[in-house]
């Protein structure tokens, strides 16, 4: 438990003061280039501590930090499930009141500027929504597995790395809330300049918090059954690349209410965890869900 709360406070006090340095030289919001490489360079910053820990400890690199690269079926999952979830949370969002299907993604572009908006009804109009579809999920997939991944790892490596690895011995449950619980605050930053809940930023990071409890789980499980991180950077970097088309099909709501980081996508990764925990339980009946973490 040392271990993980060192890493806890170091991750979020070089993680935050950062996030204070950018806003002193002027990052106010999201939307601009120099937003752009704050986040990415943000993203690292959890793989930075955790190798900087490794090495004070003097425990292997890679392996203490629960990388393996090699290939299994779990690594197919990591994939196609946070595709799944993002198809969930578009669905389910169209239960909640004042939401609607559009096919000509109106909702989505009402957020844009006129000349972003121009932009976008362009090249939107050169593809049917079908083939828009099997675009998005093609280009998901591909980034997902690259760069998104290895930006993604960045995070997973403190995450499901080293966080994981210093909280074994614990119960799986208490493991998958502590980390959900440190992860989404660790977003606070990025969540006040707009990031996820533009409308609701002040909302957003209990929002976020509240994702991050959610997607923990699976993505540990993932990690636990695959015997690597990478799994979860391919999740993460995959659902990164797919969450926006849980809300480009939807008219009405807000970022409260729709796609993966709305209410919609919370019902979605509850159900999603459900089964999962069923199959743990019933199928392969290791019960990692309700196990100490090995």
């Amino acid at each position: 438990m040392k271990k993980s709360i060192q890493f806890i406070t170091i991750v979020c006090l070089v993680s935050w003061l950062t996030a204070g340095v950018a806003f002193l030289c002027g990052l106010r919001h999201t939307g601009s280039l120099g937003y752009t490489v704050f986040a990415s360079a943000y993203m690292l910053l959890p793989a930075l501590c955790a190798v900087v820990l490794q090495k004070i400890h003097g425990e292997p690199l890679f392996k203490g930090l629960g990388v393996s690269l090699k290939v299994n079926g779990w690594f197919g999952v990591a994939i196609i499930t946070p595709i799944l979830l993002a198809f969930a949370a578009s669905g389910l969002s169209l239960w909640l009141p004042g939401i609607s299907f559009s096919g000509t993604c109106e909702g989505w572009l009402s957020k844009l500027s006129a000349e972003q908006a121009a932009v976008a009804t362009k090249q939107l109009s050169q593809f049917s929504p079908v083939i828009l579809l099997i675009l998005q999920i093609v280009s998901a997939i591909f980034a997902g597995c690259t760069v998104n991944a290895l930006f993604a790892l960045g995070e997973e490596l403190g995450w499901r790395g080293y966080l994981l690895q210093s909280l074994k011995g614990k119960k799986f449950w208490h493991m998958a809330l502590l980390t959900g619980i440190v992860w989404g605050f660790w977003h606070f930053p990025l969540i006040l300049m707009g990031h996820n809940y533009p409308q609701h930023p002040v909302a957003g990071v209990f929002m976020m918090v509240i994702f991050c409890v959610l997607l923990t789980p699976v993505m540990t499980y993932l990690v636990l059954k695959s015997k690597s991180v990478i799994t979860a950077a391919i999740y993460h970097g995959t659902l990164n690349a797919i969450a926006g088309i849980s809300t480009l099909y939807l008219a009405g709501g807000n970022d409260l209410t729709n796609g993966t980081t709305g209410l919609a996508g919370f019902i979605a990764l509850a159900i999603i965890t459900s089964c999962f925990v069923l199959y743990d339980s019933y199928v392969t009946k290791e019960k990692i869900f309700f196990s100490k973490i090995k």
